[in-house]
């Protein structure tokens, strides 16, 4: 169960959330702006996004368990797959993961002056939701993109946060894009993070996160896109019922 608010929860969420807005979210954003101008500034903006994802681990009080590294390697890129029961997922997932992700982002968000700059610069690939279909083209340019830098493709199935343990059905982009770029996927499992923070609440409670990283699919071919979805779904939601 989710722990209550308490008057310490409470506290520190009214001292430090105000601090990493202005103190750290806000400067960061500015700096990875900043390094578009810069030599090499794409090696730059992934060191100041990594350590966006550890520094707010920090300010929240996550105690970070990581199993599995050794399953990746980090000369390839992947499909990231993953449950999504928490606000705090971008944080942990940024952090635990050996190889550099990349959100498959919704396109309102790039829209938000300079976050959707930040967005851009550090080259996250963007999706309409209400018309993908329309803007295969665009999603595809951006996912090579992100492959030429070596870096990796993190999806979240279920399309939005489920808040809880139990899974909202799987959508079946991860499979398309594994499938059409050859990719081989890794399905992730984040355990507790719904107990700690929910959609729409910032409260700051500390506790453990551990994110359990799973044998790769090498063979996406192998599999129709409908058969990688629901073994995707299989291996995750088995994991979760431990």
């Amino acid at each position: 169960m989710s722990q209550k608010i308490t008057v310490k929860i409470f506290t520190k969420t009214f001292i430090l959330f105000p601090i990493f807005m202005v103190c750290v979210f806000s400067p960061l954003m500015i700096s990875i702006v900043l390094t578009s101008f810069l030599p090499k500034g794409r090696h730059l903006a992934t060191k100041l996004y990594e350590f966006f994802g550890w520094i707010g681990l920090k300010f929240v009080g996550i105690n970070l368990i990581v199993e599995g590294v050794e399953k990746i390697d980090t000369n390839k890129s992947y499909v990231v797959v993953s449950n999504h029961p928490s606000t705090l997922d971008i944080f942990t997932h940024i952090t635990a993961l050996p190889v550099s992700i990349r959100f498959l982002t919704k396109s309102e968000l790039f829209r938000i002056p300079i976050f959707g700059r930040v967005l851009k610069v550090l080259g996250l690939p963007r999706i309409d939701r209400e018309n993908a279909s329309a803007n295969f083209d665009k999603i595809n340019y951006s996912i090579k993109k992100v492959l030429e830098h070596k870096n990796s493709i993190m999806i979240f199935p279920e399309g939005k946060r489920s808040n809880q343990k139990d899974l909202l059905p799987f959508k079946k982009g991860a499979a398309f894009i594994s499938k059409d770029f050859n990719l081989p996927i890794i399905p992730v499992v984040s355990h507790n993070a719904h107990n700690l923070m929910v959609k729409g609440k910032v409260w700051l409670k500390s506790g453990d996160v551990r994110i359990e990283i799973m044998d790769p699919i090498d063979n996406p071919n192998d599999y129709t896109v409908d058969e990688l979805t629901s073994k995707l779904e299989s291996i995750i939601k088995k994991k979760l019922l431990v």
